[in-house]
């Protein structure tokens, strides 16, 4: 198994906090959200990460050169079009490395280690999308509805009977990962290719008639931080998705500064 996070955006929703920091470095309670998506990918037993960088990559790729990654394998991949482009394209620079089963992630996504455990636990799925219900839904929101349980459409211009969101972190496993690789491959010839998320090609699928899993995370903690008052909640949420290493030596921190 192996893990791919994407990080290449500019995160301008996100100023200032972003101007000059890349997202996946952002703080959110003594840790980096790159930190702890690494920390939880470690501990779920995989050992292998490409992370696909563009803005800020020097600060990304010194923080690599910092962190205490023992027994990881962590490379990058540099998206020159990180400016103008979304998803799909820094995925198709990393299909060289999709030769096995992987999980995918965005490199903003902030979660409760149960999130990435339960979505690897269904081994036997090919393709298998973590979702969250909630009460409202936000144009931003990667919406999906669903029929059985299966995934019948995901869109962020779903806006009739919308079912749940679909949570950043993604895994394809055996023929899934070839599966969406031609996916994307089909997706990159389309018209305006370089302004589409990599979500595109999984609908490409569910129009195909392939079966798209589902996995409903009830109330296991997960959130994307696209907006500032993301950030500040995930800041609130803090003892939800630290480990226990990492909250003890959070509230050190805490206590240090009253």
């Amino acid at each position: 198994m192996k893990a791919i996070i994407l990080a290449a955006g500019r995160g301008t929703r996100l100023y200032p906090y972003t101007q000059y920091i890349p997202k996946c470095l952002l703080d959110i309670g003594g840790l980096t959200i790159l930190e702890h998506q690494l920390n939880h990918i470690k501990d779920c037993g995989i050992s292998e990460v490409v992370i696909v960088v563009g803005f800020g990559f020097e600060r990304v790729e010194n923080f690599l050169r910092n962190f205490d990654g023992l027994g990881m394998r962590i490379k990058t991949l540099y998206n020159p079009f990180y400016q103008t482009t979304n998803s799909l394209i820094s995925l198709w620079i990393a299909r060289g490395e999709m030769n096995e089963d992987i999980v995918v992630m965005n490199g903003d996504d902030v979660y409760e280690i149960d999130v990435l455990d339960q979505a690897l636990s269904l081994s036997n799925e090919k393709i298998c999308l973590p979702i969250k219900r909630k009460k409202n839904y936000e144009e931003e929101d990667m919406k999906v509805n669903l029929d059985d349980g299966r995934i019948v459409d995901i869109s962020k211009s779903i806006n009739r009977n919308i079912s749940a969101e679909s949570v950043g972190l993604r895994v394809f496993r055996d023929t899934g990962v070839e599966i969406i690789k031609r996916a994307i491959e089909e997706e990159m010839r389309s018209p305006g290719a370089e302004k589409k998320w990599y979500i595109s090609s999984i609908q490409r699928l569910i129009n195909k008639g392939y079966k798209i899993k589902s996995l409903d995370i009830d109330e296991l903690f997960w959130m994307d931080v696209d907006y500032p008052v993301d950030l500040f909640n995930v800041r609130a949420h803090s003892e939800k998705f630290l480990n226990v290493g990492d909250a003890k030596s959070y509230l050190k921190v805490v206590k240090s500064n009253q």
